[in-house]
């Protein structure tokens, strides 16, 4: 029986990945990581934190939650309770603290506003909302996110083709489908900004908001939009060649930027860089292999790449063969403390900066 492959896979060359020298030299740094709540929650991707130190988070099943200490509370869900399917339940995805509520990602819905506590939840925006077809394409994954102090939201759909039930589709597929949008809170006004990204995820602000860095985690960079000054409308690359496939982008607070790296591409061999031109040998693969096997073909290595201010590699942590972090969604920090989002791991991690800097 002959079928269609699940992906139109596209052809490109990627750069040689970099050799793990200098800042980069290997590492067993992200190996002092502690494991808390191991067990007792599953994926959680993102993670804001309050003054308080509180850590919110969304998880694999649909659900929203603060941790304080070892008490996880339920605030907020992005499905209904009799929810049979990912995309039914929802699955949230970037979450980001302004102005005392806590907004998040659904990936098959919108975006979240939800209290603190959880008394109040109200979508903000809806993304089956005609509205939000501006790039003339349906948004099937939307991903991350982060709000500027005028209350703008500028965040990603990773894809018009697959849902993030099925990225791996997507990041085999390697096509341009992604896209860039703001939503201004005060006039109701969504725009697209960037169209044609390869897999767009994470989302930051420059700490002066001047510009917005969106990672292309299929092209292993980010790219820069400029939101004000002579380059106002217009972006450009901050960091290229990357040495894995970058997920959530956050701010560091001694300047710069931590970017975790959902899978890393091994010097001088990395399968899908190596797969890169050659199309028809990928869609084969989604052919051939049950999507539960085309998973494990990502590389079980953990690693935290520090970026400065001009998008210059500064510093990483790393876990080679994924021993305690098998990979990083985000950082998060807060008070001397990091902590590690993963869209699959089944705990946060908590890495005590004094430890390793």
């Amino acid at each position: 029986i002959s079928y269609s492959p699940p992906i139109r896979p596209v052809t490109f060359r990627m750069p040689p990945a970099p050799k793990l020298t200098g800042a980069l030299t290997e590492n067993s740094r992200l190996r002092s990581t502690q494991q808390i709540l191991k067990s007792r929650i599953v994926g959680p991707e993102s993670i804001a934190i309050g003054n308080d130190g509180t850590l919110y988070t969304g998880l694999s099943d649909g659900k929203i939650v603060s941790v304080r200490g070892k008490t996880i509370t339920e605030i907020g869900y992005t499905g209904h309770a009799q929810c049979s399917s990912e995309e039914t339940c929802g699955r949230p995805l970037g979450v980001r603290i302004h102005n005392e509520s806590l907004y998040v990602i659904n990936a098959y819905k919108g975006i979240l506003k939800i209290s603190l506590n959880g008394d109040s939840q109200q979508v903000v925006v809806n993304m089956k909302d005609e509205s939000i077809r501006l790039n003339n394409r349906q948004t099937r994954f939307l991903n991350d996110m982060d709000i500027s102090n005028a209350g703008v939201i500028y965040f990603t759909d990773s894809s018009s083709r697959h849902t993030r039930e099925y990225n791996i589709y997507e990041f085999l597929e390697a096509g341009s489908h992604g896209t860039l949008f703001s939503y201004n809170m005060a006039t109701l006004e969504i725009k697209v900004l960037v169209s044609g990204l390869h897999f767009p995820n994470g989302v930051q602000l420059a700490p002066d908001e001047s510009y917005v860095l969106v990672a292309e985690c299929t092209r292993a960079r980010i790219v820069r939009y400029w939101l004000r000054g002579e380059l106002a409308g217009t972006w450009d690359y901050f960091a290229v060649n990357l040495p894995g496939y970058p997920d959530n982008i956050r701010r560091r607070e001694s300047g710069g930027f931590w970017v975790g790296m959902a899978a890393i591409r091994r010097h001088p061999f990395s399968l899908i860089d190596s797969l890169a031109p050659y199309p028809q040998v990928r869609a084969t693969l989604t052919k051939m292999l049950p999507y539960f096997l085309l998973r494990s073909l990502a590389s079980q290595y953990g690693m935290v790449v520090v970026l400065d201010e001009f998008g210059n590699i500064m510093d990483s942590l790393q876990d080679p063969g994924g021993v305690v972090v098998p990979s990083v969604s985000e950082v998060a920090e807060h008070d001397g403390v990091l902590y590690f989002g993963s869209y699959h791991s089944s705990f946060i991690g908590k890495l005590r900066l004094k430890d390793e800097f």
